[in-house]
């Protein structure tokens, strides 16, 4: 029976290498205990496909950690992190906990709380409205002339958003279309743009906006040609 390896170098290796790792255990466990708090950035995901968050997500939530003062020392917020998994959630108004097994910390780092334990939000289902387009006019004419009609081609914009928010929603603006110093009509192409960072316009991207300059006073022009 053969007792000694084939290879007396590779199992040299393999003492050396185990004594490292002894070593190096034994001396986080002789090292000293330390906590320390800190900040971790919060991360949402699986988030319903069909819904979206309306409420204020919290950008970081607080850590109060235990390990070796020699890893809380170089423990900064690029190595932790919160994921809190929305899968299946449902619209309305929920408390997500908040547990240790949601907190990334790297290895020999305890989590000891995590503050607040809940996290509060508010999902939405996503709707589709159709709602007039509203041209915005800047600027003033030249002498003598006002803004008379305004229209717009198309007159209305297909939104994507929170179906609450969309109940409340008049209308979608446009960029502005200047007419300063104009004597005549001013006709222009802008984009149609979302009134709020949670819609989105679908459709159309951009409108015809054609704005009518007519004289201020039209009666006593007309009385001064006769």
């Amino acid at each position: 029976m053969r007792w000694l390896p084939r290879s007396p170098v590779s199992l040299a290796l393999a003492i050396v290498l185990a004594c490292l790792v002894w070593y190096a255990n034994a001396l986080d466990r002789r090292e000293r205990i330390s906590e320390r708090q800190l900040d971790a950035s919060l991360t949402l995901v699986n988030v319903p496909a069909d819904t979206v968050i309306i409420s204020e997500v919290p950008r970081f939530l607080s850590l109060r950690v235990r390990g070796p003062l020699s890893r809380l020392r170089t423990l900064d917020q690029s190595q932790v992190g919160v994921v809190i998994d929305l899968r299946g959630a449902s619209e309305g108004e929920h408390d997500f906990p908040v547990e240790t097994r949601n907190v990334i910390v790297p290895p020999g780092v305890e989590v000891l709380a995590v503050s607040p334990a809940q996290v509060p939000l508010r999902l939405e289902r996503i709707g589709r409205l159709r709602v007039p387009i509203r041209p915005r006019v800047t600027g003033e004419p030249a002498a003598g002339m006002v803004i008379g009609a305004v229209r717009v081609d198309p007159a209305s914009a297909v939104v994507n958003g929170p179906r609450l928010q969309l109940r409340r929603l008049l209308g979608v603006p446009t960029d502005p279309v200047s007419v300063d110093g104009a004597d005549g009509a001013v006709e222009s192409v802008v984009a149609v743009r979302s009134p709020n960072p949670l819609m989105r316009v679908v459709e159309p991207l951009t409108a015809r906006v054609i704005v009518e300059i007519v004289p201020a006073h039209p009666e006593a022009r007309s009385g001064r040609r006769r």
